[in-house]
């Protein structure tokens, strides 16, 4: 399986939860998709991230992933991410290395573009064999998704 960063953009907070829990529905049934790491985020008006459920599954325990981490310090800025989850959640200067390190500039900018104030998105360090799966749940809510492939 290809281990892959996604990152799937959805018009609101609600919907991205929902398409978390599919993800996660997906991962368990181990056919060809697994999550090793994830974080939902919300834009708010003002253009700050917040990490949202940090607690709910699929992210249960909050870490975020050194590469996910990345991505989220690069839209976010120094002091884009609001609320101290981040910081709780494993966000720091490792991970921001770190995406800097594997992520291009065109992926970021991609992200960056959907992205937009009053929209959600999941962010996943995943394993998956095909895109299809993720793709359904992705379109199926009306979202966009982005990858990066992470070697």
């Amino acid at each position: 399986m290809a281990r892959q960063l996604i990152v799937a953009v959805f018009g609101n907070a609600d919907t991205a939860r929902r398409a978390a829990n599919d993800f996660d529905a997906l991962s368990e049934k181990h056919e060809g998709f697994h999550i090793d790491n994830g974080v939902a985020v919300e834009k708010d008006a003002a253009g700050k991230l917040a990490v949202l459920d940090a607690e709910a599954p699929p992210f249960k325990g909050g870490l975020i992933g050194a590469i996910a981490g990345g991505l989220l310090g690069m839209l976010a800025g120094p002091l884009g991410v609001a609320t101290g989850m981040a910081a709780g959640a494993g966000f720091g200067t490792v991970a921001d290395a770190a995406g800097h390190a594997l992520l291009d500039g065109r992926f970021v900018e991609s992200v960056a573009t959907q992205l937009v104030p009053g929209s959600a998105a999941v962010i996943l360090e995943a394993e998956e064999a095909t895109p299809f799966s993720v793709d359904n749940v992705v379109t199926g809510f009306g979202g966009k998704v982005v990858r990066h492939a992470l070697g």
